[in-house]
């Protein structure tokens, strides 16, 4: 698209779209004949236009152009993305801290709906300040560790930005109808993709202040044991947790299953040992398998699995809610969506003939002496 807007050619404007100089070509000779011209009349015939003799053919909206410019035209947006930050006072970090919004969901409300489930608070109360006496129980927190001057709690510069986007201009008209040389094009682009920056900065910022907001009135308490949690990248308590992927701001909440007992078509039990299922807190937003395991509803014998669940749609965005749906998801079909007389899945726990052997399942099988005494 760049070169295109920087080709020296004229283009033509009409009710916001785009058109492009349509080349000589003697098989439409016939159909642009009878294509009337917008200066004698306002009609259009189809896409094409005839205008001060020169036919031009509809390419694009340029609302469109605007709005989708980031993904088509990275270089020039990311130059008018800078030339905008750099008006903005201050060297602001907009960045997540390693106390963030994702981890304070998975502690306060991913983490008590199973906790509650395997410690048998289903009626009692389990708030913040019972998670936070749970995980003191559970972690050597070292007593004043961390200090509470992470910038998360510093909102002044974020605020001073935004006081400095609120007073660009956010608003772009179309240019007129008519013939549109390239560089007035050029030129037009780059104004109404500052205004589109300014405005998508603004409300980026808005967001951040928001949440940060929101993240210190719900830990202004008890700091030190989050930000050691948070430190540490990882916790587990009672076959609950959650890892940091890396130095990213995302995470891995998991489950452990524990072992369970799948049969077969002939009534035979088959053990498996504990996993950890797991979904991201981003997309795709699909339950794995965190070690390497075999299950029939698992592709292979590997970790980092997806686990292959019928009708299945994942979200398209993270939250508590969803994170918890998804992990019941996941276990619920590794230990119940087995049908040993559909034998539906990747593979069979028997063997047949209708499924090619990939994974075998027979050092999972319990022996028959052993069988007869489980049930």
């Amino acid at each position: 698209m760049r070169r295109l807007i920087g080709s020296g050619i004229d283009f033509l404007v009409e009710a916001g779209f785009l058109y492009l100089p349509l080349l000589y070509d003697p098989a439409i000779e016939k159909e642009i004949q009878a294509t009337p011209d917008p200066t004698e009349s306002k009609e259009t015939s189809g896409s094409v236009i005839l205008n001060e003799g020169k036919h031009f053919v509809k390419s694009l909206s340029l609302h469109s152009l605007v709005a989708n410019y980031e993904r088509i035209g990275k270089d020039l947006y990311d130059q008018v993305k800078s030339a905008v930050l750099r008006q903005v006072a201050g060297n602001v970090d907009r960045g997540e801290t390693s106390l963030s919004w994702k981890l304070i969901t998975i502690i306060f409300q991913v983490m008590p709906y199973f906790i509650k489930k395997n410690r048998g608070f289903e009626r009692g109360k389990f708030g913040k300040e019972e998670i936070l006496k749970l995980i003191a129980e559970k972690v050597d927190v070292p007593p004043r560790e961390y200090e509470r001057t992470n910038t998360v709690f510093d909102l002044k510069p974020l605020q001073e930005a935004l006081k400095e986007l609120e007073k660009l201009d956010s608003t772009f008209k179309l240019p007129r109808d008519g013939i549109i040389s390239s560089s007035e094009l050029n030129h037009w682009l780059q104004k109404a993709l500052r205004a589109q920056v300014v405005e998508k900065e603004r409300t980026l910022l808005k967001n951040e202040v928001l949440r940060r907001e929101q993240l210190i009135a719900s830990v202004d308490e008890d700091m030190d044991i989050l930000l050691y949690v948070a430190h540490k990248g990882s916790l587990e308590i009672n076959g609950f947790g959650f890892t940091r992927i890396g130095t990213s701001d995302d995470y891995l909440i998991y489950k452990r299953t524990g072992e369970y007992r799948l049969k077969d078509y002939y009534g035979r039990s088959y053990l498996f040992r504990d996993c950890r299922v797991a979904v991201p807190t981003f997309s795709p937003f699909k339950p794995v398998v965190m070690e390497k395991y075999k299950h029939p509803f698992l592709y292979a014998h590997d970790s980092g699995q997806e686990i292959c669940m019928h009708g299945f749609y994942p979200p398209q965005q993270f939250s508590a809610e969803n994170a918890i749906n998804l992990l019941e998801e996941g276990i619920n079909a590794l230990l119940y969506g087995y049908d040993a007389r559909r034998r539906n899945g990747y593979h069979s726990l028997d063997r047949t003939r209708e499924y090619v052997r990939t994974v075998e399942f027979e050092d999972y099988r319990i022996p028959p002496g052993e069988q007869k005494s489980l049930k």
